[in-house]
C-alpha cells in the first residue's frame, strides 16, 4: 500500500511554492506569452509588452499556487469519511482560469484530434494552441506534484476538456436564460 503524502502547509504553499512557481514560469516567459497570444497582441516593439508579460507570469503563478492551496486543504480536511476516489479540486479551478487568460488574446480556444502512431498502432492525440499553452503553464505544478507529493502529473488535455466543457455548460445556460426557458431568481424579494 502506497503511503499518502503529507499536505503542505499554507505558509509553505504561499511562501515557498509561490516563488518557485514564479521562477519556473519566468524561465519560460517568452514561450508562454507567445502561446497565449500576448506577444502577438502587443507586438514585439511595444513598450508595454514587458510589463504585461510580468503581470501575466504573476497571475499564472497565483493561479497555480491557488490550485495547490485548494489541494492542500482537500488533503488535510477533505476526506470526511467518504469512500472512494478523492475529490479533484484542482481541475475545476485550473481549467476555467487558464482558458479565461488564453481567451484574452484569442478569439476561441479548442482542441483538435491528430492521428498518430503509438507503438506502431494507429491512434489519436489532442493538439492545438490552447493545449500547448496549458501544458507550458502547468509544468511547474506538475513538477511539484510528481517530485514532492509523489502523484501523477495533471494532463493538459484533461484540464482543457474540463475548461471547455464548463464553458459550454455556461453558454448553454445563458442561451436558455435568454430564451426564457430558465427563470432567473428574483433576488429583490
Amino acid at each position: 500500500m502506497q503511503s499518502q503524502a503529507q499536505a503542505p502547509s499554507q505558509s509553505y504553499v504561499w511562501g515557498v511554492l509561490s516563488l518557485r512557481f514564479e521562477m519556473e514560469l519566468t524561465r519560460h516567459k517568452l514561450e508562454i506569452c507567445r502561446l497565449c497570444g500576448l506577444s502577438e497582441e502587443f507586438g514585439s516593439t511595444n513598450d508595454n509588452l514587458t510589463r504585461e508579460e510580468n503581470r501575466l507570469i504573476d497571475e499564472l503563478s497565483g493561479i497555480l499556487v491557488q490550485a495547490i492551496a485548494l489541494e492542500a486543504r482537500e488533503m488535510a480536511y477533505g476526506t470526511g469519511g467518504r469512500v472512494g476516489r478523492p475529490r479533484d479540486v484542482m481541475m475545476p479551478y485550473l481549467g476555467p482560469e487558464l482558458l479565461s487568460i488564453y481567451l484574452r488574446c484569442n478569439n476561441s480556444g479548442g482542441r483538435t484530434s491528430v492521428a498518430t502512431s503509438i507503438d506502431g498502432k494507429p491512434g489519436q492525440t489532442e493538439a492545438g494552441p490552447l493545449l500547448e499553452f496549458i501544458k507550458a503553464t502547468i509544468e511547474p505544478l506538475n513538477n511539484y506534484l510528481t517530485t514532492s507529493l509523489h502523484r501523477r502529473p495533471l494532463s493538459a488535455s484533461r484540464v482543457a476538456r474540463c475548461a471547455l466543457s464548463q464553458r459550454r455548460e455556461e453558454a448553454e445556460w445563458h442561451r436558455s436564460a435568454a430564451a426564457g426557458k430558465i427563470r432567473r431568481p428574483n433576488v429583490l424579494n
